[in-house]
């Protein structure tokens, strides 16, 4: 049985989640698609029918999302220029970030670049 302070961290991590997803501009299919999941997945996250669960892979995922767009917001200011930027043809990274983000890999990748970026300033 899981307990009242679990539950209520995944419920907030659920919502941290589609929120950093509308921030970056990310429609449902690219959420399902950072969560390694279906589509129905987010629709139910975006609902509150669905939380994510503790011990799922998806839940890392949406935490590295989540960290994704606080480093970006903190770099970039605004949201509009945070969107602007994962939508862009990016040369250290090789690529838009908005596509790397689609995998595992690419996401890890992302968000230590923004790490990186962030620890130069």
């Amino acid at each position: 049985m899981k307990s009242v302070t679990s539950s209520a961290e995944i419920a907030v991590l659920s919502k941290a989640f589609i929120r950093a997803g509308e921030g970056l501009g990310l429609n449902d299919t690219d959420l399902s698609a950072v969560l390694g999941e279906q589509v129905f997945t987010v629709l139910h996250l975006r609902h509150g029918h669905e939380l994510l669960e503790l011990s799922t892979d998806a839940r890392s995922r949406a935490m590295l999302l989540v960290e994704l767009y606080l480093s970006l917001l903190a770099l970039a200011g605004t949201e509009q220029n945070a969107k602007i930027w994962i939508s862009s043809d990016n040369r250290g990274l090789s690529g838009r970030p908005r596509d790397l983000i689609a995998c595992q890999k690419g996401l890890e990748q992302v968000v230590q670049y923004l790490a990186a970026t962030r620890s130069l300033i």
